[in-house]
């Protein structure tokens, strides 16, 4: 194999790597202004968007392509192993993941110009985003799983980039446990489906079929994956460590976290458990015999998965209902969007999977941007609670404007991205009948409750009056000690740009989904007819 064949795929990965490599080179040459580290990374990761949208067919890029599209969603040859693979699904992702770090770098560049650690946190950023796009093109369980530790170190080294943050350090620790308890259960897992089938290529696991001999090896190493990857979902009853680690990180990283490492895990749920789900028949003429009874494989996973996301759902949303600063409550809101996501695997029809897909890019615009928002009232001075909030879409349109279009979003309000995403994916569940359609029932039901607290939100930014000024020391600058106060009303405009794309985003797409939806149904369409 030449250089030039085996690199010329992995062209974003090399973009980000050069990126990361300049930054920490720029660090060690004390050069460490965040314009222009923050500058780098940005542009590494529209550089890296760019090839990736060109190898999904995008004309107007396609002299950036760098995966012939004879290579992408091929079926590997009979017995063939391959440890990576493309297909338009994974590409799909690529983008997805691509455009969280693209508006989290382009946000943070706002931060104070002298900001100590300002190279660590762009470079952890493109390190955990290569992992990410391996994520995506991973074809083997142990390749994954590896790929999926690449990010969660960089992860938790984010977490407490910033080093002198008591509340920082306590959140990356908490992460670092619950993560390293994930990596154990997922690499057990894994093992123990080797045992079973002697490989752990998805695709010869896929092809296999019900031609096992251990099967109790098989639902025991799912079981496993399931509780390791849960946890990177934040699936209920794996999802308490997320809101500690989000409100305890810093609000880019948060919203990184939220936005974007979190996708992983859905990613390799798709991965992993397509074939299981498609397999709904019972496995050989009389199921798994297991302790004189019978399992059927696929429709197993179906009720298991369907009932995680149920409870994740629900869970999620009472527990966004009784909390007062905005940070858990968005946490918590994010838990429960990971339900929604997790009934497209449930179903497993190519409808279904294309909806729960367009739910993950709706999720990376409406979290990502939640939390940069957040960042920005905080900057501003704005504290924690929820309370704190009162009048700040009139005093800041701006924060006020895009924070409501998302939350909308998120409520799922026609004319954005978020009501398409569930229409979608819960029209997919009705369409697939039988128990399914209770699925789309719990997604609406839950949808209504989150009204409540979303719609508390708005009503105390734009219908409370703001409270009365208490005045600032002399000579401090609002929003905390630093250089001079930022351009755009203090919150900059890395940040001011990073929301008005994102607000632009959630409505464009909202009126006219056709331009993301073609492609990602397209997608999902190849992953469930070719798999891994």
């Amino acid at each position: 194999m030449s250089v030039s064949s085996f690199a010329g795929p992995f062209v974003p990965e090399l973009v980000l790597l050069a990126g990361t490599l300049l930054i920490f080179l720029l660090d060690v040459l004390k050069v460490r202004r965040i314009e222009l580290t923050g500058g780098i990374a940005v542009a590494a990761t529209l550089a890296a968007l760019g090839v990736v949208v060109a190898d999904l067919g995008f004309a107007p890029l396609a002299f950036l392509a760098t995966v012939p599209a004879s290579q992408i969603d091929v079926a590997p040859a009979a017995g063939a192993a391959p440890l990576f693979a493309f297909t338009s699904f994974g590409l799909v992702f690529q983008a997805i993941f691509l455009l969280a770090t693209f508006f989290v770098a382009l946000a943070s560049v706002s931060r104070p110009s002298d900001e100590r650690g300002a190279p660590i946190f762009y470079g952890l950023l493109l390190l955990a985003t290569i992992g990410m796009l391996l994520v995506a093109i991973a074809s083997d369980l142990i390749f994954l799983l590896l790929a999926i530790e690449v990010v969660s170190i960089a992860s938790y080294l984010l977490v407490a980039y910033t080093r002198k943050d008591v509340r920082g350090l306590e959140a990356a620790m908490k992460f670092f446990v619950i993560g390293a308890l994930s990596t154990v259960l997922s690499f057990f897992g894994a093992s123990l489906l080797f045992g079973a089938y002697g490989t752990t290529n998805l695709y010869l696991i896929r092809a296999a079929g019900t031609a096992v001999g251990y099967p109790v090896l098989v639902l025991l190493g799912y079981g496993f994956l399931i509780a390791g990857l849960a946890f990177k979902v934040t699936l209920v009853p794996f999802h308490a460590w997320a809101v500690d680690v989000y409100d305890g990180a810093p609000d880019d990283v948060s919203a990184f976290l939220a936005g974007g490492t979190k996708k992983i895990g859905v990613f390799a749920f798709f991965l992993v458990f397509l074939g299981p789900v498609l397999a709904v028949g019972a496995v050989g003429s009389s199921g798994y015999g297991l302790f004189g009874g019978s399992v059927a494989l696929g429709a197993s996973f179906q009720i298991t998965l369907g009932a995680l996301a149920v409870v994740t759902m629900t869970v999620g949303n009472v527990l966004a209902l009784l909390q007062k600063e905005m940070k858990r409550m968005l946490a918590y809101s994010s838990i429960s969007q990971a339900g929604y996501m997790l009934i497209g695997i449930a179903i497993g029809t190519a409808p279904a999977l294309g909806g729960a897909t367009l739910q993950v890019f709706a999720h990376v615009l409406m979290k990502t941007g939640a939390f940069l928002v957040v960042g920005a009232a905080a900057a501003i001075g704005v504290g924690p609670l929820i309370d704190d909030w009162r009048g700040l879409g009139l005093k800041r349109p701006l924060l006020g404007v895009s924070f409501a279009l998302m939350l909308l979003s998120l409520a799922g309000v026609p004319l954005t991205i978020g009501f398409v995403s569930k229409f979608v994916l819960f029209s997919a569940a009705v369409d697939a009948q039988g128990w399914f359609i209770w699925l789309a029932v719990a997604g609406l039901l839950n949808s209504a409750l989150s009204v409540f607290y979303y719609a508390r939100v708005l009503k105390v930014m734009f219908f409370d009056a703001a409270p009365a000024p208490a005045g600032a020391p002399a000579g401090s600058v609002v929003g905390g000690a630093g250089p001079p106060a930022l351009p755009l009303g203090g919150i900059g405009y890395g940040r001011a740009a990073s929301l008005a794309i994102i607000a632009a985003l959630i409505v464009a797409f909202g009126i006219y989904p056709q331009a993301v939806l073609g492609a990602i149904q397209s997608a999902a369409y190849h992953f469930v007819t070719v798999g891994a």
